[in-house]
């Protein structure tokens, strides 16, 4: 199961799941994906560089979604953390393009974000 709250991305642990990113300039007006764009979801307990990477998954060149495997939270405890997305472009530019909704004075601080949560998995095969 994924859901998606208010830019809280939850999904329960094994499970495969297809984030679509929506990202707006800073006009407002939709961004349009270029060929060579890649966007990059990484996960961490704190964000920080000092704080191991949890899960790191780019999407397919030009795409705006982001696939997650099974597998890629198989390994990761059930649990809350803080994660981000980030668009490089062909000329190597990045942006964080989330979260977009925290408080920047926050935003800062070695705290963890509980902003990407791993739910238990119930069923078992």
């Amino acid at each position: 199961m994924l859901y998606i709250d208010e830019e809280v991305v939850s999904i329960t642990q094994n499970d495969d799941a297809i984030l679509e990113i929506d990202i707006k300039t800073s006009t407002g007006d939709d961004y349009e994906m270029a060929a060579g764009d890649l966007l990059t979801l990484t996960v961490r307990a704190f964000p920080s560089d000092g704080s191991d990477m949890l899960l790191s998954v780019d999407s397919v060149p030009g795409s705006n979604r982001i696939v997650l495997r099974g597998e890629d939270t198989l390994n990761i405890a059930p649990g809350w953390y803080s994660y981000d997305v980030q668009l490089t472009t062909p000329e190597n530019r990045r942006y964080t393009v989330l979260p977009c909704n925290q408080d920047e004075r926050k935003r800062g601080k070695m705290k963890n974000w509980k902003n990407f949560c791993v739910m238990p998995e119930v069923t078992y095969t």
